[in-house]
């Protein structure tokens, strides 16, 4: 019993000490990046104490140590916290001189009320008779209702968790039923909303007895089914602990005085900040965005990682180039290329979703502190048509084009090949002049003059061929020519040349003459030929 007064007692005394001594320098030294956020706002931050304590009489043992240590708690407390302080028993006594906001004077009226907490001329005849802990815990959600201007409170129950109400039919131990449990739940859950709440336990027992063998012990009741959706649920301390457990627990809670503050404030501020987008996707996917948000003291800035879309088959090629750090309220990006698994188009209508992050220089204390740094992102909507393949619309169409093209001129060349015939006249005279005959020639591939050929000539040891020469279509600036060449007896022209080039743009004309042997220095003949359009 002496042992666990005496833990009892240093939990109380380590917490005012702390407060009034160390606990800024700890929250400084540990969380130096959000201390300096948010220094005026912790000096501004007041927190509200609610005690609620069991003052039946098999309570009485523990007056000795329960009000000391009360005392000491609230002259350590800083200026404009506010304790509230609940005697329960068969019903609960709020107020009795036992709730103030603290000052120097208040700190003494409350220390002077804190002699009559267990014995109060203001309770009832049968108040001290019983233990009712459902009455308790509704008290301490009503305390928090009726001050809802502060928005950390921390709730402390000090009890041996033994249920004992007059009840018909039945003992006067028992368990909380469910629709106790239920209300209870949901007095707590709305009167929380909107402030942070640590919620603690403090067991009492009387040497090494384990409460849990008592009747109506209803401490796990409260842990699992009124407590259970707090954030913090309920921290319970208890004597059945080693007294190096408890001391630790203690140790950590009077630093936490100050960390609770500061979590409460870093919670309020814990907002992502509205982020909105308008985007623009042109026919080749390329996507600009124009993005809007607002940065707040704890994200200042903002980091673009990544776009998606959530459409089947379709993907988002990332300008990664143009994301980063930001504190631009407004900002105009490049967010990248929409491309679809196949080529071609394609008609997308979707949303357009940008991932968004918020680095900052106090991620390891956020995590310190058990909080989450908010998920962001916005989205847009699109509903258009896009061309999705390695090369930008304009290039493919401009390729294609060119192919388009380059085939029609194929196609030309090769029709100016077929058509292009061989029109011309062919004069065949005397070695004098004389004009011997005059002959046309109608679109023909080819022809030959002299000895054995298309236009014979009597008496000719020679012969003179024509033919068609067609280019390749795909050289598509080429056009037919045609060829002359002595294929029997021996020509000349003025530089003694067998065969030449006639084209319909260039030399029209051949004249040569016309001889049996090359030794003979008589000419025979004299062909002129003519090339007509």
């Amino acid at each position: 019993m002496k042992r666990f007064l005496l833990i009892i007692y240093l939990f109380f005394y380590t917490i005012g000490n702390v407060i009034s001594q160390s606990s800024l320098a700890y929250i400084e030294n540990t969380f130096p990046e959000l201390t300096n956020i948010f220094r005026d706002d912790i000096g501004k931050c007041h927190a509200h104490y609610v005690f609620s304590i069991d003052v039946s009489g098999s309570m009485d043992q523990f007056e000795d140590v329960v009000v000391p240590c009360l005392q000491r708690f609230i002259m350590a407390l800083p200026d404009n916290d506010k304790v509230t302080i609940i005697p329960f028993g068969t019903e609960t006594k709020i107020p009795l001189g036992f709730t103030g906001i603290i000052d120097n004077n208040m700190k003494t009226n409350l220390c002077n009320n804190m002699r009559t907490l267990y014995r109060n001329s203001n309770y009832d005849q049968d108040f001290r008779n019983h233990t009712n802990i459902f009455k308790a815990t509704n008290a301490i959600s009503q305390a928090y209702i009726t001050n809802d201007e502060y928005k950390v409170n921390i709730g402390i129950t000090i009890t041996d968790f033994q249920n004992n109400i007059p009840t018909e039919g039945s003992t006067n131990f028992r368990e909380l039923t469910s629709s106790e449990l239920s209300q209870m739940q949901t007095n707590y859950i709305a009167a929380t909303r909107g402030c942070y709440v640590r919620n603690i336990a403090l067991e009492l027992t009387e040497g090494t007895k384990d409460n849990s063998t008592l009747p109506g012990y209803c401490l796990p009741q409260l842990r699992d089914q009124v407590y259970n959706k707090a954030e913090n649920g309920l921290e319970i301390v208890s004597a059945k602990n080693s007294k190096d457990a408890i001391e630790q627990w203690f140790e950590q809670l009077r630093r936490e005085i100050l960390v609770v503050k500061l979590k409460a404030i870093v919670t309020a501020e814990n907002r992502a900040g509205e982020v909105s987008m308008n985007t623009v996707t042109d026919i080749d996917g390329k996507t600009t965005a124009d993005i809007s948000w607002n940065p707040g003291r704890l994200y200042p800035v903002m980091r673009i990682d990544s776009t998606s879309l959530s459409a089947e088959g379709f993907y988002f090629v990332n300008d990664t180039a143009n994301y980063g750090n930001s504190r631009d309220k407004k900002q105009f990006l490049e967010l990248g290329q929409i491309k679809n698994n196949r080529w071609g188009f394609f008609h997308i209508k979707d949303s357009i979703n940008l991932g968004v992050s918020l680095p900052t220089n106090c991620d390891n204390e956020l995590s310190k502190l058990g909080i989450d740094k908010p998920l962001t992102g916005a989205k847009h909507p699109i509903d258009q048509w896009v061309f999705s393949f390695f090369l930008p619309l304009w290039a493919t169409m401009t390729i294609l084009a060119l192919i388009l093209l380059y085939i029609i001129l194929v196609i030309r060349a090769w029709r100016i090949n077929a058509s292009t015939k061989l029109n011309a006249i062919a004069i065949l005279s005397e070695p004098n002049g004389d004009e011997l005959f005059k002959k046309k020639i109608d679109n023909a591939e080819n022809t030959s003059i002299g000895k054995g050929g298309n236009i014979k000539v009597t008496d000719a040891e020679w012969l003179i061929s024509i033919e068609k020469k067609k280019p390749s279509p795909f050289l598509l600036f080429k056009t037919p020519y045609f060829t002359w060449s002595c294929t029997k007896g021996y020509v000349y022209n003025g530089t003694r040349a067998t065969s030449g080039t006639l084209d319909y743009k260039s030399n029209t004309t051949f004249k040569v003459s016309c001889k049996t042997k090359k030794s003979d220095d008589e000419v025979t003949h004299i062909v002129t030929f003519k090339l007509r359009s």
